[in-house]
């Protein structure tokens, strides 16, 4: 049932958030973990990330909230010494290949597969600046 539940989050829009009603903050507390395990074990970890879950109190009552972030996991923001904050995101290139590290490929295997890819696409993507 809490897999049904999950795959439910993973449909709300981003910003969207799904409310699971609880008897009490220690049950609440135990379905965030099952919860928690769930997501680390979801095949597509990039789509996972994207549903956080927490334990909040509305009305007086404890729930487990699954809210779908409206924020990829690709794109980060970096505060620079003066202050100010950039806008930063990975190229499908390097996210590609650092998927291919995890799902343990060989160097070689790699660059057969991305250099197989910017055949068929053209050229190599160009980095963000």
């Amino acid at each position: 049932m809490l897999k049904d539940w999950f795959c439910e989050a993973l449909a709300l829009q981003p910003g969207e958030e799904l409310l699971l009603p609880t008897a009490s903050k220690a049950e609440a507390t135990r379905l965030r973990n099952r919860l928690l395990k769930l997501r680390e074990e979801y095949p597509d970890q990039a789509d996972a990330e994207s549903v956080s879950i927490r334990v909040t109190l509305v009305k007086r009552r404890f729930f487990v909230a699954l809210r779908r972030e409206p924020l990829s996991p690709t794109v980060a923001f970096k505060r620079a010494t003066d202050g100010s904050i950039v806008r930063m995101t990975l190229s499908s290139h390097e996210r590609l290949r650092r998927t291919a590290i995890q799902d343990g490929l060989t160097a070689e295997q790699i660059e057969e597969i991305l250099g197989s890819a910017e055949d068929e696409h053209g050229s190599k993507e160009e980095e963000p600046k």
